[in-house]
C-alpha cells in the first residue's frame, strides 16, 4: 500500500489514494475490510527532505456482532499522521520512538512510502473490542426455536443460560 511523493513539492497538496482488496489481499483479508480503503490526506512539504502527511484514513470492516454473532458491515474513520524523511538510507524503515506520529525513512531516490504497517496499525487501533451490530438499540434474546406466528403477547422466554446460572446461585445459597 504506497502513497506517492513528488520529488520537489513547494506547496502543501490534497492527496486521496485509494486501496482495494486486489492492492494488499492479506491486509484486506487480516483486518476484514470490504469495499475500499481510502486515505484522504495533506501533504505538506517540511525543511530539507522532508514531508508531513495528516489527514484521514476511513474504510468499512465486516466484522462479528458480539451480541448477536451476526456479520455486520461497520464503516470507521480514523485519523492518519505520517511523517517522511528522504536519507541516506538503503530501504525504507519505520521509527517507532512516537506512537502518534508513524515517521518513515526512504532512500533520496524513492517516490512513494510504503504505509501498509501504519494502516494496518491505525484499523486495528480503532476496532471495538466487542463490535455490536446496533448499539443503540435494547438487545433482547429470541431463541432460534421461537416462531414467527407466536402470540407477541405471551411471556417471551428466557435465555437458557439464566436457568444455569439461578441452578449455580441456589446451590451456593444452600451450602451455607
Amino acid at each position: 500500500m504506497k502513497i506517492e511523493l513528488v520529488k520537489t513539492l513547494a506547496e502543501p497538496e490534497d492527496r486521496r489514494t485509494v486501496w482495494s482488496r486486489s492492492d494488499a489481499p492479506e491486509l484486506f483479508d487480516e483486518l476484514h475490510l470490504v469495499g475500499e480503503l481510502v486515505a484522504e490526506l495533506l501533504v505538506s512539504p517540511e525543511a530539507g527532505d522532508r514531508f508531513l502527511l495528516t489527514g484521514k484514513l476511513s474504510g468499512t470492516q465486516n466484522l462479528t456482532c458480539s451480541r448477536t454473532l451476526e456479520p455486520f458491515d461497520r464503516p470507521f474513520s480514523t485519523e492518519m499522521v505520517v511523517e517522511v524523511t528522504r536519507s541516506q538510507v538503503a530501504s525504507q524503515e519505520l521509527d517507532e520512538e512516537d506512537a502518534d506520529v508513524y515517521a518513515y525513512r526512504i532512500p533520496q531516490n524513492q517516490e512513494f512510502v510504503e504505509v501498509s504497517e501504519c494502516v494496518r496499525e491505525l484499523v486495528i487501533l480503532q476496532e471495538p473490542q466487542a463490535p455490536v451490530k446496533n448499539p443503540e438499540e435494547d438487545f433482547i434474546f429470541v431463541p432460534n426455536n421461537q416462531a414467527d406466528g407466536d402470540d407477541p403477547g405471551a411471556e417471551s422466554p428466557m435465555d437458557p443460560r439464566w436457568e444455569k446460572l439461578k441452578a449455580l446461585k441456589s446451590k451456593m445459597e444452600n451450602r451455607s
